[in-house]
């Protein structure tokens, strides 16, 4: 496939490629272009030369222009899913998912980049009119990551375009062919779209160059951290959702075998490679050994193969390297001292399979120091109180989000104001809604993507201070009129420097009694 530059889809300029694995077989896909500097100039210019005809779009014309694409999407649901499942390896089930909700992101932010302009404030001179105005950043450069390089690009994407900005896209080099067949669907004026392929160095030069004015990625905190640097020499607006190691607490409260399910899908959905992954397990020691068990069995039953197969429950984790991730975390645990309950192994054949695995006999402490594990495998530790778990749960350097399971409103409640992440679900976890923001605390990122903040996120603000009479006020020079008009001469001072700051009416001299 090829990537799209300047109203073009062409090759690199120096014709190198990519190769895209299937993760499931180990067979190649495709091949898309390593783009180069030179590439990454064409893409910048082009999109800061096409930037300000689309701001001059009415919103009505930006919305049907998001609406058509959400469309096609549609259309093309099924495609699109069996693509993602071949590139990235997940469940079929779970990419017709994930190909939906970038329809409805787009949708979402079709209606509402018409309800954004900016609003009147209040006055402080009868002449005066002040304007609130909105309006796009400019050039935004989009990068996402390998495990949901659709949704998550949809969520920049759509907010940018709805503002009126330009946008380089950058889909992440493991899994970019859904990305690329998708937005050849999008029917934007010339330039608005750039889709730049390629690695790390592509993904440093957009960032570096002078000619991008916002950097929003979805990625590890390393990176954020590095784009945070390089944004800082040319003071570039940032929207960075990072890492996550997230709680799951399970109150004694609850349907332990609902609880099981919730916390499966919790921690082995997209194989665990979700940044909102159920981490870290804290269960009530009353209905820890039932609770534990339970979830080993329901583990060893889910179904592992091939992500086109419509029973398959897990499909094949997206590259090697994820294999080596979750065995070497196994390791880990096993050398502390902890137990296999389920899974542990990879799964052999063709594929980078890897059992869903269950591990207990570890710490909070232990767990904390092994950091994120994106990958099949969850940790349970016991806790004895609501209390402890609360704590156990705010103990962590990330805080993207956070699960809590209990039928008792207190507790939920609670954790509702006590937990300190950017999402906290109460008995249904994951779930994810277009008109709620979504990013995290601490070194899980800065900004918020979807709902109102969302859309701020891409919107630069200016105040209109616009006079309809032109005349000379009293607060301009010579301070000698001023200071009469004021009463600084007679002791009669406001002890206020007017117009400007607020005067309305200048005050008048009193006369004497």
């Amino acid at each position: 496939m090829r990537m799209l530059i300047d109203g073009c889809w062409c090759d690199s300029s120096d014709g190198a490629t990519i190769p895209v694995e299937n993760p499931s077989n180990r067979t190649i896909v495709d091949t898309v272009p390593a783009a180069t500097a030179a590439d990454v100039d064409r893409a910048v210019d082009a999109a800061r030369a096409a930037q300000p005809g689309w701001e001059g779009y009415s919103a009505l014309a930006r919305a049907d222009v998001l609406n058509r694409f959400a469309q096609r999407v549609r259309e093309h649901h099924r495609e699109l899913a069996e693509l993602l499942s071949r590139e990235g390896g997940s469940a079929l089930a779970e990419n017709m998912d994930e190909i939906r909700w970038v329809a409805e992101a787009f949708e979402y932010y079709a209606q509402m980049g018409r309800n954004v302009g900016g609003r009147i404030v209040p006055s402080q001179e009868p002449t005066l009119t002040n304007l609130v105005v909105k309006r796009p950043v400019g050039v935004v450069v989009a990068i996402a990551p390998w495990n949901y390089p659709a949704l998550l690009l949809a969520w920049k994407v759509a907010p940018a375009l709805a503002a009126g900005n330009a946008v380089i896209v950058k889909p992440p080099p493991e899994t970019p062919l859904t990305v690329l067949k998708m937005l050849e669907m999008l029917e934007t004026p010339d330039d608005v779209v750039q889709v730049v392929t390629g690695g790390a160095t592509v993904g440093e030069a957009l960032t570096n160059h002078p000619g991008t004015d916002m950097i929003a990625f979805t990625g590890g905190i390393a990176v954020g951290q590095a784009i945070l640097r390089a944004a800082s020499e040319g003071i570039k607006r940032v929207s960075l959702e990072l890492s996550g190691h997230d709680p799951f607490i399970v109150c004694d409260d609850v349907d332990v075998d609902v609880a099981v399910e919730a916390t499966l899908w919790a921690g082995f959905s997209n194989g665990g490679q979700i940044c909102t992954a159920a981490e870290r397990v804290y269960v009530m020691e009353s209905i820890y050994d039932e609770f534990v068990a339970k979830l080993a069995r329901r583990a060893d039953e889910l179904i592992v193969g091939d992500p086109l197969v419509l029973d398959t429950d897990i499909g094949a984790l997206a590259t090697a390297a994820q294999v080596k991730k979750a065995a070497d975390y196994v390791a880990a645990v096993t050398a502390l001292g902890g137990k296999v309950l389920a899974g542990g192994t990879a799964v052999e054949g063709g594929g980078y399979f890897y059992r869903p695995t269950v591990v207990t006999g570890v710490t909070h402490e232990q767990i904390t120091s092994l950091g994120e594990i994106f990958g099949p495998v969850v940790p349970v530790v016991p806790v004895a109180t609501f209390d402890e778990a609360l704590q156990k749960a705010n103990d962590s350097e990330m805080g993207l989000g956070a699960n809590v399971l209990t039928s008792d409103l207190v507790r939920g409640w609670r954790a509702a104001k006590e937990l300190r992440f950017g999402l906290v679900w109460i008995n249904n976890p994951l779930v994810d809604n277009d008109a709620g923001p979504f990013g995290g605390f601490r070194k899980s990122g800065q900004g918020r993507e979807l709902g109102d903040e969302g859309l701020e996120a891409f919107l630069e603000t200016t105040h209109v201070s616009f006079d309809y009479q032109l005349e000379r006020k009293y607060w301009w020079y010579p301070y000698s009129e001023y200071s009469e008009v004021m009463g600084l001469k007679d002791d009669r001072a406001t002890g206020f420097l007017g117009g400007h700051a607020g005067a309305a009416i200048a005050p008048t001299a009193s006369k004497e009694s």
